[in-house]
C-alpha cells in the first residue's frame, strides 16, 4: 500500500481531470509519484490537507462514519472581523446545521486561534463532511471566510508541509 499527503492549493479541482480545463490536485503532484486516488474532497477554495492512497479500506474507514466511529477533521478558518474569544458567533458556529430533507449535522467544535490586523482565525473541528459544511457553518454566524485550511483527517496532520508540497 502506499500514501502520501498533498497540501492542496486553493483554486484547484480535487479530481484527475476538468471539462472546464481548471487545473487539478494531480498537477501539483510529482511526474515521479504514483498516480494513487485521493481520499474525500476539498472545494476549489479550500485548501490545506489531501490524502491519497491505493488503501481502499482505509479510504472506506475514513469516509463512511457508517465504517466506525466518526473521523474527525479540523478546520482553520480566516474570517473577515476582529473578533474577541468569548464572541458569541464563536460559540454559535458549534450549533448543528439544519439541512433541508436530512438529519442536522452534529456539533462541532470551536476555538478561538488568533487575531489579526483585519483578520481572525478559528479552528472547526467537525465529524462528518457534508457539502460545504464549514462555510455554512460559517454563513450562518455572519462570517465572510476569507480563507478555509483542512488542517487534519483522523490522526494525518498536515503540520509545517508547504502549500502544494507532498509528503508520504
Amino acid at each position: 500500500m502506499q500514501y502520501f499527503v498533498l497540501n492542496k492549493p486553493p483554486r484547484c479541482i480535487t479530481g484527475r481531470s476538468d471539462p472546464h480545463d481548471r487545473p487539478t490536485v494531480y498537477d501539483h503532484v510529482p511526474a515521479a509519484w504514483p498516480r494513487l486516488p485521493h481520499v474525500g474532497r476539498l472545494d476549489w477554495a479550500t485548501e490545506g490537507l489531501l490524502l491519497f492512497t491505493d488503501d481502499g479500506r482505509l479510504s472506506r474507514a475514513l469516509l463512511d462514519k457508517e465504517q466506525g466511529a466518526p473521523v474527525e477533521k479540523a478546520y482553520h478558518v480566516k474570517v473577515r472581523d476582529r473578533l474577541e474569544p468569548e464572541d458569541p458567533r464563536i460559540a454559535r458556529l458549534a450549533l448543528p446545521l439544519a439541512w433541508e430533507g436530512k438529519e442536522p449535522t452534529a456539533p462541532a467544535r470551536v476555538r478561538f486561534l488568533e487575531l489579526r490586523t483585519r483578520a481572525t482565525w478559528i479552528e472547526v473541528v467537525i465529524d462528518e463532511g457534508r457539502f460545504h459544511q464549514v462555510r455554512h457553518l460559517c454563513a450562518r454566524s455572519g462570517f465572510d471566510v476569507i480563507k478555509l485550511r483542512r488542517v487534519r483527517l483522523g490522526p494525518l496532520e498536515l503540520g509545517e508541509l508547504k502549500l502544494r508540497w507532498c509528503r508520504p
